[in-house]
């Protein structure tokens, strides 16, 4: 009775083990850890443990039998192994940094120009798109890696992993003045979504959006803004191109800055820029317009942002002129 039960506990484990690996090895694999079993339980019993009890001992010491037979198998426990990890890392944060930023600006243009959505729908469907696309971008590279990494071979892993080269490490001194293809992309995808969101307010929503730009404002003063903001994407973009920052383009970025903080502050304060936010906010979602806006608020927050680039572009030139005098 108690051989029976002993036997039919180990068949079970050795059937769960070997039952995934190969014809070739599975046969061996099972005589060995039936030959385990068997030794380990003996010992146990000569001890003067219960058969039944070292058995049972005996196979929870030996741990999950999937993790063994992976073990045995010689397939990875885990995802992403550390050989592909940092590749799979520098791809996904690639892909992030350019692929849902493009997704973005599309889809807001394209709500902006062909649909009466109002601005809050045009938001709040970018915002869904963004986490949309950034899901779908790690799943598909992890799913990819994973399986290069358990079919694919040495020569799959040649594809995918390069050999680090210490001439690829960073220079500290050098980092302030560099430009990252992050930065460039995030700066000018954001920039342009400025842009196409400002010449869609002055064009004129529509019935059923949500009007923030004052659309009377003269044309000249909305050419000046779309300007500025155009000024910051060349800027960006040529200092990457360049490889870095120097003081004629940190100069430029620092008048961009300081002349956006001028015009828009002196138009928000003047009551040119904006709506009557709260009647426009009632008209549009039909609640109640009983609340304010405080423009030298509004004056304040704008002068803050546009303030931080100008500090952003004193620091590139103070940085670009203590490299170039070492």
């Amino acid at each position: 009775m108690t051989t029976s039960t002993r036997t039919s506990l180990t068949d079970r484990y050795v059937w769960t083990v070997t039952r995934q690996l190969p014809p070739e090895s599975g046969p061996d694999v099972a005589r060995e850890l039936r030959g385990t079993i068997e030794e380990t339980v003996e010992d146990r019993v000569a001890g003067g443990e219960d058969p039944e009890s070292a058995e049972r001992e005996t196979i929870l010491g030996l741990g999950d039998p999937d993790v063994l037979s992976r073990e045995y198998g010689g397939r990875p426990n885990h995802l992403i192994g550390p050989a592909y990890f940092p590749a799979w890392v520098r791809l996904v944060k690639l892909l992030l940094v350019v692929i849902v930023p493009i997704a973005v600006l599309g889809n807001v243009i394209a709500r902006s120009f062909g649909s009466d959505a109002d601005f809050g729908a045009i938001i709040g469907g970018a915002a869904t798109l963004a986490f949309q696309t950034a899901v779908h971008l790690v799943f598909w590279t992890a799913l990819i890696f994973a399986l290069v990494e358990r079919n694919a071979g040495p020569l799959g892993r040649d594809q995918l992993v390069t050999t680090w080269n210490p001439d690829e490490l960073a220079d500290p001194a050098d980092r302030a003045r560099r430009t990252s293809l992050v930065e460039m992309v995030f700066e000018v995808v954001w920039t342009l979504v400025a842009i196409a969101l400002c010449v869609w307010q002055w064009s004129g929503v529509g019935e059923g959006a949500f009007q923030v730009l004052d659309p009377d404002l003269a044309f000249g003063w909305q050419v000046l803004v779309v300007a500025l903001l155009a000024v910051d994407v060349v800027v960006t973009v040529a200092a990457w191109a360049r490889g870095g920052w120097n003081i004629p383009l940190a100069a430029v970025s620092l008048v961009s800055a300081v002349a956006s903080g001028v015009v828009l502050v002196w138009l928000v304060l003047s009551e040119q820029l904006l709506t009557d936010l709260p009647r426009e906010f009632g008209e549009t979602f039909g609640v109640a317009a009983d609340w304010t806006l405080s423009l030298p608020a509004v004056a304040v927050g704008i002068a803050i942002i546009c303030g931080w680039e100008a500090v952003t572009a004193l620091r590139r030139m103070r940085d670009t002129t203590r490299s170039e005098a070492q």
